[in-house]
C-alpha cells in the first residue's frame, strides 16, 4: 500500500509540474488598501478595517490597529474583490504593547472565504514589537488574504496589512514548490 501511495504521489507530481501562477508586472500599489476586511471577532473597538486603512501607525491610541477577542484560532481577512496574484505582504505589529499577539501567525491566500482553508505563504512567522515584516507569497493567487493564529486564548492584533502583486503570468514550478503544493493537496484529500 505504501508503494501504491508513493506511485500515486509521483504521478500527481508529474501531472502538476507544468505551470503555476506568477505575478507579472508587480504593482507598487497596495491591493488591500480600504478593501473590505473581516475578522473572527472584535474587541475594544479594534475593527478589521483598521488593518487596511493605509496607516502604518503602530500605536493603539492612533486608532489604526485591529483587536480580536481572546479566543481559539483567531483570524483576520481582506477581500481583494477578485482573484489577484499575490507576490508579497507587509505586516505591521503593535509598538506600545502586546507584540506577542503576532507570535506564530500564518498568512493564507486563496479564493475560499474561510481563511484556514486557503494555502499558506510559508510557515508560521513572528514579528517583534513595532516591527514591519515583508512576507513573500511567490505568486499565489486568491481573492482573500488572511492571517491566522493557532491555539486557545489568543488575541490577534494587526496595525497594518499591505498586499502587493500584479497580473497573473506563468512560470515553471520548482520541484520544491510543487512538492509543497502536492503535500497540501494530499492533506486536504486524506
Amino acid at each position: 500500500m505504501a508503494g501504491d501511495l508513493t506511485l500515486f504521489a509521483l504521478l500527481l507530481l508529474l501531472g502538476h509540474l507544468a505551470e503555476a501562477n506568477m505575478c507579472a508586472g508587480i504593482r507598487s500599489t497596495n491591493l488591500a488598501k480600504n478593501r473590505p476586511a473581516t475578522q473572527s471577532s472584535t474587541a475594544s473597538g479594534g475593527v478589521a478595517g483598521r488593518a487596511v486603512d493605509g496607516s502604518r501607525s503602530s500605536s493603539w491610541r492612533a486608532g489604526s490597529c485591529t483587536h480580536t477577542a481572546s479566543q481559539t484560532n483567531p483570524w483576520w481577512r481582506v477581500d481583494l474583490g477578485s482573484s489577484q496574484c499575490v507576490d508579497s505582504l507587509v505586516v505591521v505589529n503593535r509598538l506600545d504593547c502586546c507584540s506577542e499577539r503576532l507570535d506564530g501567525f500564518t498568512v493564507h491566500v486563496g479564493d475560499n472565504p474561510d481563511v484556514l482553508k486557503n494555502p499558506t505563504c510559508g510557515g508560521p512567522q513572528s514579528l517583534s514589537r513595532g516591527n514591519v515584516m515583508s512576507i513573500g507569497c511567490g505568486g499565489r493567487t486568491g481573492r482573500y488574504v488572511g492571517i491566522s493564529l493557532t491555539g486557545s486564548s489568543r488575541i490577534l492584533t494587526l496595525c497594518e496589512v499591505e498586499v502587493y502583486g500584479g497580473a497573473q503570468g506563468k512560470r515553471m514550478l520548482s520541484l520544491e514548490d510543487k512538492l509543497e503544493s502536492l503535500r497540501e493537496d494530499l492533506e486536504k484529500q486524506w
